[in-house]
């Protein structure tokens, strides 16, 4: 609607550009003014916005978890600080919900005797 050349096509072997004439041109950049460039735009502002809230939410959510790491209960060094640490001991006492930590593994609930004490 644009532009001052159109192709026409009568089927789909053969096409034809012809120039506009300046009615044409003035109907077709009226029609574009008026129906499809507002469209575009909102589609453009919906974009951007969503695009916003998308890396605002990967930041937060970065954020959030540096904030609050996750707690690896298996990590060999972690094990080892929790006999010494009875505040990393009780984190990680609250995490487990009562549930002993080796119900989470299969290789660990196995070693368990069958996980005795999950449920």
């Amino acid at each position: 609607m644009a532009h001052a050349k159109t192709l026409y096509t009568i089927s789909r072997y053969d096409g034809d550009v012809e120039i506009k004439t300046k009615s044409e041109i003035a109907r077709d950049l009226l029609l574009y003014r008026q129906d499809v460039k507002p469209v575009v735009e909102r589609i453009k502002a919906f974009s951007l916005v969503m695009g916003a809230v998308w890396v605002a939410s990967c930041v937060g959510l970065n954020v959030l978890f540096k904030e609050k790491p996750l707690f690896n209960e298996y990590d060999p060094d972690m094990l080892e600080r929790l006999v010494f640490d009875d505040k990393v001991a009780g984190v990680a006492a609250e995490q487990a919900n009562g549930i002993p930590t080796y119900c989470n593994s299969r290789y660990y609930r196995a070693i368990a005797n069958g996980g005795q004490g999950c449920r």
